[in-house]
């Protein structure tokens, strides 16, 4: 049948609730709508229908006039609304578009919010998967190639950066390190320290056991456990290979996909292709958060104060403010990222620490 002779099933409401609902069909003719059933028939001049959606029914399209108002018809059939004679009455098309219009729009966000939502999801899979197969791909570099990596770049900063050999500067960084270096995990590094002439205050420690201290930051310490502190969440980044999990996760998910289900060992070349970043990269805040976890547990099970890694964060935040006024070249001791945060959270760590009394004297 044409769309003119459709009919839509419905019923009918009246206002004395005695007569209860009358089921029956709704069909249009040119210009008026006609319910249809064996106890009641009636007719509304589409010039006088009025239409609107029922608030407690959800779906269902109501038709009244003002003629007949004891009468109200209903119908759940969205098609309805679609008919050529309804859309062709000025007064009853007005009447649809401003239905639709919310509707519509409420419709559309809908979807829109669902695309968005799946894509936010598809997302969060995939950096969990991700970060978890990074950590895989890391976890299967040969400490071999680690130390090999650091002894490299060590070799490389000797020509470029002026190391200092003052007996009296490496006894304070040993005497402040030593407690530190005897609690932590056994493992196969051999630490091995360096004093460099730098006019920026910070630390770094490269794979394989070399870490880099500054000989401003000796000054600027006012206890050995300011230089403890520092030195922990260095060594935390080696330890939780920060710098090989990032250069592998900026090759993209594709690729450590393709490393991680095919040969693990695809993943050297991309270290030895972008071993330099390990000394000219600044982590993200994820980074530097987990490293100051991982070196604030460190310093407490060493029974080193921690308050030394949070109060020389502060000068380091102060002496980085300094020197952002001027201009600064690339260095290998590049800038960590905002502090704020960090401090909030190592202020909190303290105060939820239970024992705050059994640390060495430094």
């Amino acid at each position: 049948m044409g769309e003119d002779s459709l009919t839509f099933d419905a019923e009918a409401v009246h206002s004395n609730s005695d007569n209860g609902v009358v089921p029956g069909t709704i069909i249009f003719e040119r210009f008026r709508l006609r319910f249809i059933s064996p106890s009641v028939n009636l007719e509304i001049p589409l010039a006088r229908l009025e239409i609107q959606f029922d608030q407690e029914a959800a779906g269902r399209i109501c038709f009244s006039s003002p003629d007949q108002p004891e009468w109200m018809l209903g119908s759940f059939d969205s098609r309805i609304l679609q008919h050529r004679f309804l859309r062709e009455q000025p007064f009853t098309r007005n009447q649809i578009r401003d239905l639709e219009g919310p509707r519509e729009l409420k419709r559309r966000l809908a979807i829109t919010l669902g695309v968005l939502g799946a894509f936010g999801i598809i997302a969060l899979i995939v950096s969990v998967l991700t970060g978890i197969m990074v950590r895989a791909l890391v976890a299967k570099i040969p400490p071999e190639m680690e130390q090999q990596v650091g002894d490299d770049l060590m070799a490389e900063i000797k020509q470029t950066e002026p190391i200092v050999q003052d007996p009296k500067l490496i006894a304070k960084l040993d005497r402040a390190v030593a407690p530190l270096l005897n609690r932590l995990p056994a493992s196969r590094v051999q630490y091995k320290f360096y004093l460099v002439q730098e006019p920026m205050a910070n630390a770094f420690a490269l794979p394989g056991g070399h870490v880099l201290v500054t000989t401003r930051l000796l000054e600027l310490a006012d206890r050995p456990e300011e230089i403890a502190g520092v030195v922990a969440h260095e060594l935390a980044h080696v330890a939780q290979k920060h710098g090989f999990r990032k250069i592998i996760s900026s090759a993209g998910p594709y690729l450590i996909f393709k490393v991680f289900l095919g040969n693990s060992a695809g993943v050297l070349p991309i270290l030895g292709d972008s071993s330099e970043l390990l000394i000219r990269q600044s982590f993200s805040q994820e980074y530097e958060l987990e490293a100051d976890d991982v070196g604030w547990q460190s310093l407490v099970n060493a029974h080193i104060d921690p308050r030394g890694l949070a109060d020389m964060l502060r000068k380091l935040q102060m002496e980085q403010q300094k020197m952002y006024k001027g201009s600064m070249g690339h260095s290998a001791f590049s800038s960590h990222p905002a502090t704020a945060k960090r401090l909030q959270r190592l202020d909190a760590k303290w105060n939820k620490l239970k024992d705050k009394s059994n640390f060495v004297q430094l």
